[in-house]
């Protein structure tokens, strides 16, 4: 079976078969499927919640109302240590 990703999934993927996480592609996404329908019984309704919240970010980021990555770290670190 044919399948084409978003080009930003299909990037994700590539990098992490290139850092030896998974040694194909098929691999991948196969892990992918699995861990979210299989593992974690992802309903359709989740998906388009989770899908609307990554536009919204995306959305932000063209916006310039983005922050980088070492204030989240920071925050994340003063949160959680």
């Amino acid at each position: 079976m044919d399948i084409s990703l978003p080009h930003n999934m299909e990037n994700i993927l590539k990098a992490k078969v290139a850092e030896g996480i998974f040694s194909t592609m098929d691999e991948a996404v196969t892990f992918a499927i699995q861990f979210a329908f299989v593992e974690h019984n992802i309903s359709p309704e989740r998906i388009s919640q989770l899908n609307t919240e990554i536009e919204k970010g995306w959305q932000e980021m063209d916006a310039g109302k983005g922050r980088n990555s070492k204030e989240v770290f920071n925050d994340l670190r003063k949160r959680y240590a």
